[in-house]
């Protein structure tokens, strides 16, 4: 699960080239999940577009499109163990980073990084963003 996401300014607008640069980096806190019951908090971290895995990342338009099976917290946005009904939050601003295309390479990239599988051969409830830090 991600947390407090923050996204560089600039890449919220349109006016911006598609050009990653060295310096571009997304910032968030992280709860991993090895059970129901343990999990380990990590705080500040941040991935930077050289660290950014070399791949398309267009598989996450339907990763993200896909709602949660199983038990899920509905529409609450927690740290888990029980992820919320949709996987990213639903406010115009991850919309409008993903539409630009910058919260695709991240997203992408995070998922990838933690061992998603993009064939979707496993229902994958492991990941989540609960929100971007406003």
């Amino acid at each position: 699960m991600i947390s407090n996401l923050q996204i560089p300014a600039d890449q919220m607008t349109l006016t911006r080239s598609l050009t990653l640069k060295a310096s571009d980096c997304i910032r968030f806190d992280a709860v991993l999940w090895h059970d129901a019951k343990r999990s380990e908090r990590f705080s500040n971290l941040s991935l930077c577009a050289p660290e950014l895995p070399k791949q398309s990342n267009n598989f996450v338009l339907t990763w993200k499109s896909f709602s949660i099976s199983g038990k899920i917290s509905g529409q609450v946005r927690s740290d888990g163990p029980t992820p919320p009904y949709s996987k990213l939050p639903g406010d115009p601003a991850m919309e409008r980073w993903l539409m630009n295309q910058f919260g695709l390479y991240y997203v992408g990239s995070l998922l990838t990084l933690v061992g998603y599988d993009p064939n979707f051969t496993v229902d994958d409830r492991r990941f989540w963003i609960r929100n971007i830090k406003g």
